[in-house]
C-alpha cells in the first residue's frame, strides 16, 4: 500500500469518508450499478443500536423528486430531525446539514481519482488484497471509533470532567442487563462531537493539544458499548474535544467553516478512491 503510493494516514482518512455513505451515494459518485452487498462497511445511523457498525452502506431512501444531491441530502435530514437519535445526535439539524454537504463534497472530489484507477488497476491485484483487508489495516478499528465518538461526545478527549459520565456506577455494568433507556441516557448527555483526520479547530485563545496515534491492541470491538468504554476511554485517548461550539451566530460558523474545510493534499482522495475501487469490484462481489 505504501509502494503505491497510499497515505500513512489510509485507515482514518478513509473511515472518514465512508462512516456515513449510503447505496445511492455510491452510485452518484463511484459505480453506478453497485448493489446493497456492496461491502463498504458504515457507522449504523441509529445510534441506539448494538450494532455498532453495518457490513454494507445501506439503501437510505432519497426523495428521487429532487434532482440535486444537496436537497436530496436536505430532505433527508428534515425527514429524521424529530429521531434524537439519528445521525449524529447531538448535531442540531442545521449542523447535520451541513455535515451532509460537507461529506458529498469529500465524495465529489474523490471521483476524479477513482476513474483514475479504474482504468488502471486491476482488483484482483495484491493491492487490493491489502486495501480489502479490513480487519487488519485499520479500517474496522477506525469506524468503530468514529462510532463511540458520535455516540459518546468527547469520549476520547481525556478529560476526565467528560469521560466520567459515561463510566458513572450508578450505570449497570452487565451489558445483559443494559436496556434502551440506559444506553440512550449514557449516550445524550455532552456536547457536539467531531471526528475528522485531524480534529477541530482551536477556539479562539487556546492553543492546539498534542494529539498522539492510537494503539487498538486489546480492544476488542465485538463487546458492547459499556463494555468497552471504560478501554475506550483509558486506552484510545486523542485529545480531540467537543466541539467548541453549535452554529449558532456568524462568530460560530467561521469555526465550522474552518473544521468543514476538506484537505488539500490529493492523498486524502486517493485513499478513499482506492477503498472503493478495491471493495466495490472485488471478484467475489
Amino acid at each position: 500500500m505504501a509502494a503505491a503510493g497510499l497515505s500513512p494516514n489510509f485507515a482514518p482518512m478513509v473511515t472518514h469518508s465512508i462512516h456515513c455513505l449510503t447505496v445511492e451515494d455510491i452510485r452518484l459518485y463511484f459505480k453506478p450499478n453497485a448493489t446493497e452487498d456492496n461491502g463498504i462497511p458504515t457507522v449504523n445511523l441509529d445510534a441506539r443500536s448494538r450494532e455498532r457498525i453495518l457490513p454494507n452502506a445501506p439503501l437510505i431512501g432519497y426523495d428521487d423528486a429532487f434532482k440535486t444531491k444537496a436537497l436530496k441530502s436536505f430532505d433527508l435530514v428534515m425527514r429524521n430531525m424529530n429521531r434524537t437519535w439519528w445521525g449524529i445526535p447531538k448535531y442540531s439539524v442545521l449542523e447535520k446539514v451541513a455535515h451532509a454537504l460537507h461529506m458529498a463534497e469529500a465524495w465529489e472530489n474523490a471521483m476524479g481519482e477513482y476513474k483514475m484507477i479504474e482504468r488502471l488497476l486491476d482488483p484482483e491485484s495484491d493491492l487490493c488484497s491489502c486495501v480489502k483487508d479490513i480487519e487488519n489495516n485499520g479500517i474496522i478499528n477506525h469506524l468503530n471509533l468514529i462510532a463511540f465518538k458520535i455516540r459518546y461526545p468527547g469520549i476520547t478527549s481525556g478529560n476526565k470532567n467528560i469521560t466520567n459520565q459515561y463510566l458513572a456506577p450508578a450505570y449497570p455494568t452487565d451489558p445483559a442487563i443494559e436496556d434502551a433507556h440506559v444506553r440512550e441516557k449514557r449516550s445524550y448527555n455532552s456536547g457536539v462531537i467531531i471526528y475528522s483526520v485531524g480534529g477541530p479547530p482551536d477556539p479562539p485563545g487556546q492553543t492546539q493539544t498534542a494529539r498522539r496515534s492510537l494503539s487498538f491492541d486489546d480492544i476488542d470491538f465485538d463487546l458492547s458499548d459499556i463494555e468497552l468504554l471504560t478501554d475506550v476511554a483509558e486506552k484510545l485517548v486523542d485529545n480531540q474535544q467537543p466541539m467548541g461550539y453549535q452554529i449558532d451566530s456568524a462568530e460560530h460558523w467561521e469555526y465550522w467553516r474552518n473544521m468543514l474545510k476538506l484537505p488539500q493534499d490529493e492523498s486524502y482522495y486517493y485513499d478513499l478512491a482506492m477503498f472503493m475501487f478495491c471493495k466495490l469490484n472485488q471478484p467475489e462481489r
